[in-house]
């Protein structure tokens, strides 16, 4: 009798030991999980201001150049072109 209570109070001692490890590693997961999604809302807030601004320069740019005579140029036509194609990746991933 006295052997079973010993058997059965070492396995419980263990079970409660396993137990709280587990439960302290799940709390650190939930902690971790947080973290993740905290920082995907700030990284799409920051892409969405980022594309915003992109779109509101690349309109001011064209509104400066009505006539095109910007953008034919060679050199600040690159501007414009690279501008284009940064703001058609932007909206590609969102």
């Amino acid at each position: 009798m006295i052997t079973t209570i010993i058997i059965l109070s070492v396995l419980l001692t263990a079970s409660l030991l396993i137990n709280y490890n587990q439960m302290r590693k799940q709390e650190a997961f939930e902690e971790y999980i947080d973290e993740l999604e905290n920082s995907n809302t700030e990284y799409y807030q920051f892409f969405n201001t980022l594309k915003s601004r992109m779109n509101e320069s690349n309109s001011k740019l064209k509104q400066i150049d009505r006539m095109g005579s910007f953008e034919a140029d060679d050199e600040t036509g690159f501007i414009f072109t690279e501008l284009r194609d940064i703001i058609d990746e932007l909206n590609k991933g969102f």
